[in-house]
């Protein structure tokens, strides 16, 4: 465990012992003596090569932290930030979970969410209108959610694709459907 007024270097490599008997190591990336908290990078547990695992450790919940290997070099400059970035990338978050909130049937069956969250995968300019699903401006589609219950501009692309849509939700429910109601020994039986 980090003593008081203990530190460690950028770059070091260090070796920990949780308290659930893992060991860890690798090298540090950042330390913060006030929360004892280090992050270490270690080769990806993946296997791929220029992946890295990163992983938070608080060393409080640490028996044993040793240095294997002390870094002498200085801390690499912190790159520069653009706070324009960062706020147009703020923003885009805040947006997109505005819309997510959208995506929300209120008072509709939870069967008409699932054919929502299906449409809304592939065409994201979907939104509720009381309890009808309207599709990039184009389609509605009114309870109970079916391909007959689509309307839009005969031979439109967009009421074509919401129907394939909904047909292969609608079968994909119906295979998830099947495969519940098969008991255990139904599907060993069949496996023999």
């Amino acid at each position: 465990m980090a003593q008081e007024g203990e530190y460690f270097n950028i770059g070091s490599i260090v070796s920990c012992t949780t308290c659930y008997n893992q060991k860890l190591q690798g090298e540090v990336l950042a330390f913060d003596v006030e929360s004892k908290m280090l992050a270490i990078k270690s080769s990806a547990a993946s296997g791929k090569h220029n992946v890295h695992d990163v992983r938070m450790v608080n060393l409080n919940y640490c028996s044993e932290v040793k240095v294997v290997k002390e870094s002498d070099d200085p801390p690499p400059a912190l790159p520069n930030l653009s706070l324009q970035k960062l706020n147009n990338r703020l923003n885009a978050s805040k947006e997109e979970k505005r819309k997510r909130i959208n995506y929300i049937g209120i008072g509709v069956s939870d069967e008409a969410q699932k054919v929502f969250n299906s449409i809304v995968k592939t065409l994201a300019e979907s939104r509720w209108e009381g309890k009808n699903i309207i599709v990039m401006e184009e389609v509605t589609i009114r309870p109970p959610y079916g391909v007959d219950d689509c309307q839009g501009k005969q031979g439109s692309q967009v009421l074509n694709h919401v129907r394939k849509i909904i047909q292969k939700h609608v079968a994909d429910e119906a295979q998830r459907d099947q495969r519940k109601s098969m008991s255990p020994s139904t599907v060993t039986s069949l496996k023999s």
